[in-house]
């Protein structure tokens, strides 16, 4: 439910009374205008000046298509001491760039950062966003179908809402079963992977994680929430970033969505592995003999995936709990052009090399780089307090057999995370020559979340 703090354009009739700028809207999408047969290489949608309670940080949300050769930049400004602020750009977006967040930077009270806008010892009241669009294509342009922005409010009491006792079957997944080189933006990824496909998307988390990593050169943490909503929006799922308080999570519950928060992890938790701030997916609420419960899609918790189903006390979820949050709703207007795309693609054994498989797409051969999955291992052992690096943007690619009972989603199958061999997969025989032959099928994901997938019997 949309509280006072957040402020959402999502239809023709809000986006009509915002300044157009070389972009015009139709059925609910701004667009790049077209002059002479082909759009114009870039415009401007500016929102009237919205005002907020006074807040100490803001949030940018946005959501569209961009196919490849078009971008989408999303800014925002705020009124400060009577005065409208620089605007900040929360960088380029598209799934087909490696993006980037804001630049971090300080300017008077401004304190930008990767995904968010703070005030320093100044409060705002309001705030105006724009958004450009992007295009190196006359025949493409980007669109945008929701354009949002949610506030931190000052010196407002939280509101507990009227509690519900709901449980929503959302799609458990968990970190230990998915691509270990995009574990540093999983989390994430898997809650926005619960979320849509409770609604018949069958999107693969690997997909989502591909889409939404930050690439800030030095960032501490690629994902970046905006991006995440951006990506949402990209498979057609309207979503937006938000702060909020346990009155706006009970009525998304109570309504039927699910939500993405951020908890604060424990020293304890930390010590043991968990990032500093973790998503999950809240499911709903719970009360037993008066004692209340948050319900939740945790991918940190165990093996299975199954085990991501958790509970955790209410007064304990909410000390935790750092108020952000990502909502989402059902699709509205179909998947928008420029959403990572998925491919067939036909597996043929080399003749040469019995075992190996290439793909071939359109009937002819489509070789994987070497470094799709990024650069192969070193032999040099990286030093015992060293962190971890995982290359970013990377590729994946996996192959999986039936498993013995029928699962959900594509994404509850074994996946088994592997690196190309001379531009394809090698696949490995039955030991037992006498037996039925094994299906096969091999998912290959770029690093802008497009997908080949392709069986082969071996």
């Amino acid at each position: 439910m949309e509280a006072k703090n957040i402020f959402l354009l999502q239809d023709t009739e809000e986006f009509m009374r915002g300044e157009l700028d070389n972009v015009t809207v139709a059925e609910g999408r701004v667009s790049l205008d077209v002059v002479q047969g082909g759009h114009v290489p870039y415009g401007c949608y500016t929102s009237p000046a919205v005002p907020m309670p006074l807040f100490d940080a803001v949030r940018v949300s946005w959501n569209g298509g961009a196919p490849q050769g078009t971008a989408l930049e999303a800014q925002a400004r705020v009124l400060v001491d009577g005065n409208w602020t620089a605007w900040c750009s929360f960088g380029r977006w598209s799934p087909y760039l490696p993006r980037e967040g804001a630049k971090p930077a300080v300017r008077g009270p401004l304190v930008l950062q990767h995904d968010q806008l703070l005030l320093d010892s100044k409060v705002g009241s309001q705030v105006q966003l724009r958004i450009y669009l992007y295009s190196k294509d006359e025949k493409l342009t980007p669109t945008v179908s929701l354009l949002g922005v949610s506030v931190r409010p000052v010196d407002v009491i939280p509101a507990g809402g009227r509690p519900v006792n709901t449980q929503l079957h959302l799609m458990p997944y968990v970190m230990a079963r998915r691509a270990p080189a995009l574990r540093p933006v999983m989390d994430l990824a898997i809650c926005l992977t619960s979320l849509t496909n409770r609604w018949g998307a069958d999107i693969l988390p690997e997909e989502f994680a591909s889409a939404l990593w930050d690439f800030q050169p030095g960032a501490e943490d690629p994902r970046n929430l905006s991006f995440g909503a951006a990506a949402a929006g990209c498979w057609g799922f309207p979503a937006w970033a938000c702060w909020g308080d346990l009155a706006l999570l009970r009525a998304e519950a109570r309504a039927g969505f699910g939500v993405v928060v951020a908890l604060e992890s424990t020293p304890a938790q930390i010590a043991a592995g968990l990032p500093a701030v973790r998503f999950a997916a809240l499911r709903g609420f719970a009360e037993q003999a008066g004692a209340h419960s948050a319900l939740l899609i945790d991918p940190w918790a165990g093996g299975g995936d199954f085990d991501a189903e958790t509970r955790m006390p209410l007064d304990e979820f909410l000390v935790a709990w750092n108020n952000l949050a990502l909502c989402l709703r059902p699709r509205r207007h179909g998947i928008p052009e420029g959403c990572p795309a998925r491919s067939s693609v036909w597996l043929r054994e080399d003749r040469q090399d019995p075992g190996l498989y290439q793909m071939h797409l359109g009937g002819n051969p489509h070789p994987l780089p070497d470094d799709f999955c990024g650069p192969a291992d070193t032999d040099a052992e990286p030093a015992a307090d060293a962190p971890a690096e995982p290359a970013a943007g990377v590729g994946v690619l996996a192959w999986s057999l039936p498993d013995s009972i029928p699962h959900a989603t594509a994404a509850h199958r074994t996946l088994h995370f592997v690196r190309p061999e001379k531009g394809g997969i090698r696949l490995e025989k039955p030991a037992q020559t006498d037996r039925a032959p094994l299906k096969y099928t091999v998912y290959a994901i770029d690093r802008a979340g497009n997908m080949l997938v392709g069986d082969a019997l071996v």
